[in-house]
């Protein structure tokens, strides 16, 4: 995809008919643009959103047209507010426009109609066709759909809101969407879900309907379950996601707490005390947790054979005092003998054809030692067990007891250090210094706030398991009343078919989605490297949370925040990296991996405020690279001269937007620089 042309009429603050052509020169694929303050720079930027999506989100006042050209207007006088915006998209050239017209009434009232829209493309001989709003619309979003547009027409505050998200982690599944589609992974994806067997709607979930449609109540009882069980599990990893960030906010929010403290001279030793009291609790907390554990294992497992002992010996030597039960002979049954009988022959060559015979006899003799008119071999199997069982239970009293006493020891030690840590608390809250009192407030309710997040995070993984155990018996249990059902063999079959292409499609998309992610966090470095000149780490988690680490000091953090320029750097390099990525895969004309969307171009509204201009200059070193097309909205001054000094020779194109008057500050010009 490449821009072209972008015209307006009337739009905002541009009265009048407006043009701005865009470079599509490979070695000067820049656009660069100029604006003064209140000229029109990020309004000029929102029009792509208004003439693609019809958003103006942005605008605090809703009405698009000129306040100038309303003002002139008279009682039943129209005018058109419109933008058309000419792309090039995989050898075709569309034209896309959007128009809202404004009238004003008898009583001088404005009011504005439904907006138009409509896309018309020209082929590559030259044939133009025009489609209706519900057409046009589907162009749009097989472009460029509107959800990943953001990562490619963004203004300052949204690179402040990305960042945010990105770095804490609470839009990643939004970000792993991005990368999956602007990647080639969503055909994969997309077809996951449609095989995918927890989902009723699925093509497996429809065989399962079929399935108990031909058979019982129960069976759809149990499929419903099922299905339940799926969809709760789905919104606990969600909410387990969203946990185990907040999780490690609380930590790292207490740790600063704790470093703040440790700060200032009056508490300093009872701030370190306190430190090691609470790690040593800490370890406490584990320790107990550890031994619950044991102890609920070993109730679990032995209880029932230590209370069942006494009755275990006195069976053992019941059956150990009766000779006749070690008689059994292992594998022969009753069928094995009546077999020999008819044939009247013995496995050992004896005659059996005489009733009165002695192998006769003997045979007869061991039909009391065989199954089924007896059970001697499974009794010996059954004493053997027995034995095991008195084994392992031996010292399951003693055992229990040195557990129990060792939980009560550990719980005496925590609630003495919890007690001396409650005192130095105290000590530190009565400190007349105030900062020191607000810094402790913060911390005590972030281990308020981390403690009940803990707390949920235990019960939802609990949940989680729980489910998953009664899936897996939901699943045995289908299987035996679906195999009861002679109606449901041909469509056994074809969900067998239909698993099998599931589990192949799930291994390579995972193979291929891990392959994508690695890519990706390698461009990231190499590119934050470039702009930030490094210093941290980046890592992509499976989830699409992106974490840093300090190299220096090799520690997680996502505090990198704290720092804009830092922050904005690690945003630039995710969005970079990905058009990075996409570009490289449309190289591939004939890979089966090529997006089907092609190449995207870049547009920027006043990317570079939070750098210095030392990343200034790295920035404009590393994007006209990256990106097939790049254009810039800009401050004039300083910013735009920066930028000039450092894009120069990647400046195709270059406009400067004005006041027309600078008294009049709703009337802006574009006028063009010049070529490069």
């Amino acid at each position: 995809m490449q821009l072209k042309k972008i015209t307006l009429d009337n739009f905002r603050p541009f009265k009048g008919h407006h043009e701005m052509i865009f470079s599509t020169s490979e070695d000067k694929n820049v656009t660069l643009v100029l604006a003064e303050n209140g000229a029109g720079k990020t309004t000029l930027a929102q029009a792509f959103q208004w003439v693609l999506y019809g958003k103006t989100d942005g605008f605090i006042n809703k009405s698009l047209l000129n306040t100038l050209v309303e003002k002139d207007m008279i009682a039943n006088d129209m005018q058109t507010v419109s933008v058309s915006l000419e792309i090039e998209h995989n050898d075709i050239d569309y034209t896309i426009t959007r128009s809202q017209v404004y009238k004003k009434d008898s009583l001088g009232n404005m009011k504005a109609e439904s907006p138009k829209f409509s896309v018309s493309e020209k082929d590559s001989y030259g044939q133009t066709k025009y489609h209706e709003y519900a057409e046009s619309t589907s162009i749009i979003n097989s472009i460029l759909p509107e959800d990943l547009s953001k990562y490619f027409f963004f203004d300052g505050e949204r690179i402040n809101d990305m960042s945010k998200q990105v770095l804490s982690g609470s839009k990643a599944s939004d970000f792993k969407e991005a990368v999956q589609n602007i990647l080639g992974l969503d055909a994969l994806s997309q077809a996951l879900d449609h095989l995918n067997p927890s989902l009723s709607a699925s093509v497996i979930g429809r065989y399962n309907s079929q399935i108990d449609d031909n058979g019982s109540q129960e069976a759809k009882e149990l499929r419903r379950r099922f299905y339940n069980n799926n969809e709760k599990i789905e919104k606990n990893k969600v909410r387990i996601a969203e946990l185990e960030d907040q999780i490690a906010f609380y930590k790292r929010s207490i740790d600063e707490c704790k470093e703040k403290l440790i700060n200032f001279k009056d508490i300093e030793e009872q701030q370190q005390r306190l430190n090691v009291l609470e790690k040593d609790l800490s370890h406490l907390k584990d320790m107990k947790q550890k031994n619950i554990s044991n102890f609920t294992f070993a109730f679990s497992s032995i209880t029932y054979k230590f209370l069942s002992k006494k009755m275990i010996k006195e069976a053992v030597e019941d059956l150990s005092s009766s000779g006749d039960l070690d008689n059994g002979i292992p594998d022969i049954r009753k069928s094995t003998i009546d077999f020999l009988r008819k044939r009247g022959t013995c496995i050992c060559g004896a005659d059996l054809s005489d009733n009165n015979s002695d192998a006769v006899k003997h045979l007869e003799e061991l039909l009391k030692f065989i199954p089924p008119q007896s059970l001697g071999t499974q009794i010996n199997f059954f004493k053997q067990a027995a034995k095991n069982s008195l084994r392992s239970s031996e010292n399951f009293f003693e055992n229990m007891k040195d557990n129990i006493s060792t939980i009560r020891t550990i719980d005496n030690q925590v609630d003495e250090k919890e007690h001396t840590i409650a005192e130095y608390n105290t000590n530190i809250m009565k400190n007349k210094n105030i900062e020191i009192v607000d810094i402790k407030n913060n911390q005590t309710e972030y281990e308020k706030a981390l403690r009940l997040s803990e707390n949920e995070l235990i019960e939802l993984k609990s949940d989680i398991s729980l489910r998953e155990k009664d899936n897996s018996k939901i699943n045995s249990d289908l299987t035996k009343l679906e195999l009861q059902e002679k109606k449901n063999d041909s469509f056994e079959i074809q969900r067998k078919y239909a698993k099998a292409a599931y589990e192949m499609i799930k291994d390579s998309y995972e193979y291929r989605e891990n392959e994508v992610r690695n890519k990706l966090e390698q461009e990231i470095n190499t590119l934050f490297e470039s702009i930030y000149d490094g210093g941290v780490t980046i890592s992509i988690d499976n989830n699409y949370r992106i974490k840093t680490y300090v190299d220096e000091l090799e520690n997680e953090t996502s505090s990198i925040d704290s720092n804009t320029a830092k922050s904005y750097s690690v945003i630039f390099a995710f969005i970079v990296g990905v058009i990075k990525m996409a570009r490289e895969k449309t190289a591939k004309k004939d890979s089966i991996d090529a997006p089907t969307n092609g190449e995207y171009p870049l547009v920027m509204d006043a990317p570079l405020s939070s750098f210095d201009q030392k990343r200034i200059k790295n920035i404009c070193d590393v994007i006209p690279g990256i990106a097939r097309q790049v254009i810039i909205f800009i401050k004039d001054k300083p910013d735009g001269e920066i930028a000039q000094k450092y894009l120069n020779d990647k400046v195709g194109i270059e406009y400067n937007l004005s006041l027309r008057t600078p008294e009049v500050p709703l009337d802006s010009v574009i006028s063009r620089g010049g070529d490069k």
